[in-house]
């Protein structure tokens, strides 16, 4: 199991790629999108009121209090991938190949 701490709701990702979410929800950050089959999470990162998700296909998704654009993350391009995250504050880090 992975933890990620935010600053009112935690995440943790679990070695078969399942979420739990548990904490404050009033922004959107522990409400979690599910994967398509055959795709899992391996990450959680947790900012202030928001949470990064990395996928075992190396992308990555975000959900939560959004305005200072911490949620909108780049578009990988062709053949690159996701491979670490971390939540800060009001903003989000990825780290790609």
């Amino acid at each position: 199991v992975q933890p990620a701490a935010g600053g009112s709701h935690t995440v943790l990702c679990r070695s078969d790629g399942r979420l739990v979410a548990f904490g404050q929800r009033a922004q959107g950050q522990c409400e979690l999108p599910p994967c398509e089959p055959g795709v899992m999470y391996t990450q959680a990162a947790c900012g202030f009121c928001h949470t990064v998700l990395l996928r075992s296909d190396g992308r990555a998704v975000a959900c939560g209090y959004n305005l200072c654009g911490q949620c909108n993350l780049p578009e990988l391009e062709p053949g690159a991938a996701y491979v670490q995250a971390a939540g800060g504050g009001f903003h989000s880090v990825l780290l790609r190949s």
